[in-house]
């Protein structure tokens, strides 16, 4: 990959590691598993189509940010994305939570200033004027998926800004851990291309998502003409059955989100068992269904 870039683009230039101060008149790209692993590209021979073909290609740096962090933050980028010593830390442990925003304008100082306040005792990094990552030390107590939820809300109603968080799983910090990033970091990624509702994910959250949208062609047709008849254009049946296996088929919890007496939520899953034969006790069934419903809501 990097030959035929230097072919195409004579001037470029490799390097064996990232420079303290990069010039802004490059472009930077790092490619994993290559020798050398870095290589600048002058800005003034490049356009923008070829700008955004090289940033799917490869990974892609940005300079600018680069040059405004500090402390905490710049260790932590150098070490994640530089090949940089591994930055001091009072725990072994640590995780990263990814956040993406989606805003027509978005004020990064008022923001961070806000993230500051969310998580005063943590690293902010960010990435892009949109996306960045809070590098989290384990600690008797930390933030859950649903305090992360009233934040994201906070900011829809605060800032006019929706903000979608990935929590990923803590790591013994260790030179496996970039890599370790570089996946959660693609999740995420593959995530934001599916969704653009302001939503807190985790793995586990995630893993089916991302796997209901990646089923081959045969399992689709499978799925289409038997679970998904049932649901047909029934909106309320397919948000009742989803709700119902998402509070692990408690009916009495599943009619509380659903605002619905128990009696009608047992009358839908009596209906769509009736119309599919599938027993959503069977804890296989209800995988099925599940990723079916997930399908055609990513669909």
């Amino acid at each position: 990959m990097i030959n035929k870039i230097l072919a195409y683009f004579p001037d470029s230039v490799t390097h064996n590691h990232f420079p303290a101060n990069p010039s802004l008149d490059f472009h930077w790209f790092h490619s994993t598993g290559q020798e050398p692993p870095w290589i600048s590209i002058p800005k003034e021979v490049i356009s923008e189509d070829q700008l955004d073909l090289l940033k799917n290609l490869l990974q892609y740096i940005e300079t600018d940010q680069h040059t405004s962090l500090s402390g905490k933050a710049l260790a932590w980028n150098d070490f994640l994305f530089h090949g940089g010593a591994i930055p001091p830390a009072a725990n072994d442990e640590v995780r990263f939570i990814q956040f993406r925003m989606q805003a027509k304008h978005i004020e990064q100082e008022e923001v961070n200033e806000a993230l500051q306040g969310f998580f005063p005792d943590h690293t902010i990094l960010w990435m892009r004027d949109s996306y960045g990552m809070i590098v989290q030390e384990k600690k008797e107590i930390i933030e859950d998926a649903d305090e992360l939820q009233s934040i994201s809300a906070t900011f829809e109603s605060d800032f006019f800004i929706k903000i979608s968080f990935y929590i990923g799983k803590f790591q013994t910090i260790s030179r496996k851990l970039p890599d370790f990033f570089t996946n959660e970091k693609q999740v995420f990624l593959e995530l934001s291309k599916l969704t653009n509702r302001g939503d807190v994910f985790t793995f586990e959250k995630a893993f089916p998502m991302l796997l209901a949208t990646q089923l081959p062609n045969h399992l689709q047709d499978i799925l289409s003409h038997s679970i998904l008849e049932a649901f047909g254009d029934d909106k309320e049946l397919m948000a009742t059955i989803k709700t119902f296996l998402e509070t692990n088929s408690n009916v009495s919890l599943a009619a509380k989100k659903l605002y619905v007496h128990r009696n009608t939520l047992q009358y839908r899953l009596d209906k769509f068992t009736e119309k599919t034969g599938v027993q959503l006790k069977d804890f296989d069934a209800a995988i099925v269904v599940y990723l079916a419903g997930l399908f055609k809501e990513m669909g």
